[in-house]
């Protein structure tokens, strides 16, 4: 009866704000926009979850399951009244954006008050790939992270354009990986030889007063896997062991492909003793 209830009073606000009964498909394409824009920026997967299912809830049917991996979204409404209605969509590329999480968060609930529509809903998440920072400004924040972490380990001048100037290698390496569809894992190892050998060969022949350690490892930074190892520790204490092991060996292959390439990079320039 509750759930009857519940779907009269959400078709009404429907019909009041755009005259039309609800659209299950449109509704079903709606949560699954939301789930893949949050996985795409690395929100738990519980999170991911939640939102599916508050979404598929407004329909006030029988059946609503929403499931979330890494590296995919599930999501069935049924009822005796519809066809039951099942959707998948696979997730291959993902990227820290908290901005991207807060908008779905807040479009998300608005819906789920009755504030938006479905359709209102649905271009809004659409729209959330337009409303991103511009490139230059992320590319400029990267360099800037590299450049101000030297300060932070206690670097000086030298140390921070020469993180700086790593930071523009690694945008560069960035756009090549997306034009050549290389691993992420390929394009780290590149990386992180490139600024090991660099730094090094620079310490050797012109600055040798360079603190090379410093310059290094404020250059990776922006690589560390910091979120991934979060967000594994959160959904395993959620009991969602499947994705909380993914993402924590998602951080172990991060971590091990900067080594791999340091150290590439290290012995390349005669910077290691073998």
């Amino acid at each position: 009866m509750l759930r009857k209830m519940q779907k009269e009073e959400l078709d009404n606000i429907l019909q009041k704000n755009s005259g039309l009964k609800m659209d299950y498909n449109k509704l079903v394409d709606t949560a699954l926009l939301a789930g893949e824009l949050l996985l795409e920026s690395n929100a738990e997967t519980y999170r991911v979850e939640d939102v599916m299912n508050r979404i598929l809830d407004i329909s006030g049917l029988k059946v609503t399951e929403a499931i979330a991996f890494t590296t995919g979204v599930f999501l069935s409404l049924d009822d005796p009244s519809i066809n039951a209605i099942t959707k998948l969509k696979r997730i291959n590329n993902r990227d820290t954006n908290l901005r991207k999480i807060a908008w779905v968060n807040m479009i998300c609930r608005k819906l789920t008050d009755g504030k938006y529509t479905v359709e209102e809903a649905f271009d809004l998440l659409n729209g959330v790939y337009e409303t991103q920072y511009p490139l230059w400004m992320k590319d400029l924040s990267v360099s800037l992270i590299a450049a101000f972490f030297t300060l932070l380990l206690g670097g000086g001048i030298a140390e921070f354009f020469l993180a700086f100037l790593n930071g523009v290698i690694m945008i560069v390496t960035s756009n090549i990986e997306k034009r050549v569809r290389f691993s992420f894992f390929t394009h780290n190892i590149v990386y992180s030889c490139i600024v090991a050998a660099f730094v090094t060969i620079i310490k050797g022949n012109l600055l040798l007063n360079l603190n090379s350690d410093i310059t290094i490892t404020a250059s990776i930074f922006p690589l560390v896997p910091g979120t991934a190892i979060t967000n594994a520790f959160r959904d395993t204490l959620r009991g969602d062991y499947m994705s909380g092991v993914a993402k924590a060996s998602e951080a172990i292959v991060i971590a091990i492909s900067i080594a791999l390439g340091v150290a590439i990079g290290l012995v390349l320039a005669g910077g290691a003793r073998l």
